[in-house]
């Protein structure tokens, strides 16, 4: 009888248990749409109101974001990339280090790098911003001058998030295999040079459209999910920090989900 009880128990916890977290991620696609859908039927090329909330959120997320982005790109080209080329006679050859480059670095390393920079900087920044303005009734009283939030404030965030995460990603390549590649160059054969050539010719239109689709998604998710958990905040200030502690957590779990799923769908 306990061991009935007990299964019951378990089997009941995890049916609650992906129900909600299916409940949640209809309610981040609704969300997210709804701000997409306001944003693009209100805002026209050349013509958008929101086009300075858009670059501004752009300058903080991928501007700012460079110096960081730039040493650990640095560090990762010492680390991962010279010591694939330096062991490229072991592996089998040029054209073998040349896969596990764009494999690892590129469509790897790169956008999940990317993404953890953009999850501890913007996505904390964007909870702990909506979720201030929230206790204060800021954006009640734009609401309230008949300004729509999803235009103003939730879509220029998810467009510039995403943008942001797709530009310093090809900035963090490059210097990451650069920087790797020209040290193996100095240090052990000036052939290795010719690595930067046989890479740019091996990213296929194939290969290209899946990083740039993949980190448009981390772009979005990220945004998302802090945009969502900065507006449930309510009444107290230390629902702020808690949100943002959770915003940090499910982005990370999302980016960890979406690139093991693009994984097996690209390598199966």
């Amino acid at each position: 009888m306990y061991a009935v009880n007990f299964a019951n128990t378990l089997t009941g916890w995890l049916g609650r248990t992906l129900i909600q977290n299916v409940l949640y991620v209809i309610n981040l696609v609704t969300f997210s749409t709804l701000a997409l859908r306001d944003w693009f039927n209100k805002n026209k090329l050349f013509k958008s109101r929101s086009y300075s909330n858009t670059v501004a959120q752009i300058i903080f997320t991928g501007v700012d974001a460079l110096p960081t982005i730039t040493l650990l790109g640095l560090a990762t080209g010492i680390i991962f990339t010279f010591r694939l080329v330096s062991i490229s006679n072991t592996l089998g050859g040029a054209e073998d280090i040349i896969n596990l480059l764009v494999t690892v670095i590129c469509l790897s390393a790169a956008p999940f790098l990317a993404a953890i920079i953009i999850i501890s900087r913007t996505g904390s920044a964007m909870v702990v911003d909506l979720g201030n303005m929230k206790l204060h009734g800021e954006i009640e009283g734009l609401e309230n001058l008949g300004i729509n939030i999803n235009d103003y404030l939730i879509a220029p965030r998810i467009i510039s998030t995403a943008i942001s995460q797709l530009a310093i990603t090809v900035y963090f390549t490059v210097i990451a295999l650069i920087s790797g590649i020209l040290i193996s160059a100095y240090a052990i054969s000036p052939d290795h040079i010719d690595l930067i050539m046989k890479i740019s010719n091996a990213f296929t239109p194939y290969l290209m459209s899946i990083f740039v689709v993949k980190n448009l998604i981390f772009g979005y998710v990220i945004a998302t999910v802090a945009c969502y958990n900065g507006l449930r905040v309510r009444g107290s200030a230390t629902e702020v920090p808690q949100r943002a502690t959770a915003a940090i957590v499910q982005s990370l779990t999302f980016v960890f989900v979406i690139d093991s799923i693009l994984t097996f769908v690209i390598f199966a």
